[in-house]
């Protein structure tokens, strides 16, 4: 494992670690609703929630990306579970600590953001599949017509 592995890795990790640290102080805060036109009113704690779940996927994406890898075997499945898991907790711990509060629509939003993700990855993993097949359809095509690449 290179270096760079190693530091996608601990990252990775870290985070992961600092975001379940988090969740067990005792912060509170109001972040208010925002007013995105007269129908659709969303809390900016939900949208925070929402995007950083996302990012965790764009960070899990870029450095699959890159050829790096959390864990050796079905990578992205317990890389779901993981992040599931971490989305559960943060949110369920709160029942105990004080100055916090569960908020179920937190936990929606968690998950969310990474089904979001979770389908930007499906969607890159896809289309890799699809034009690495074209690719090697077409060199299959013109490697066996004769025809020069």
């Amino acid at each position: 494992m290179n270096l760079l592995q190693k530091l996608f890795k601990i990252v990775f990790w870290f985070g992961y670690a600092a975001t379940l640290l988090v969740a067990f102080l005792p912060i509170a805060g109001n972040l208010s609703k925002t007013r995105i036109n007269v129908l659709f009113e969303i809390s900016l704690d939900h949208l925070l929630h929402f995007t950083a779940y996302l990012l965790i996927c764009l960070y899990y994406l870029a450095g699959m990306k890159l050829g790096y890898r959390l864990f050796s075997t079905k990578p992205l499945f317990k890389f779901i579970i993981a992040v599931l898991l971490l989305a559960a907790v943060t949110e369920v711990v709160q029942l105990w600590v004080p100055a916090r509060a569960f908020n179920p629509f937190d936990l929606v939003a968690n998950v969310a953001g990474l089904a979001a993700g979770v389908g930007v990855i499906w969607i890159h993993n896809r289309r890799t599949k699809t034009s690495a097949g074209n690719h090697q359809r077409n060199f299959k095509n013109n490697f066996e017509q004769g025809t020069p690449i």
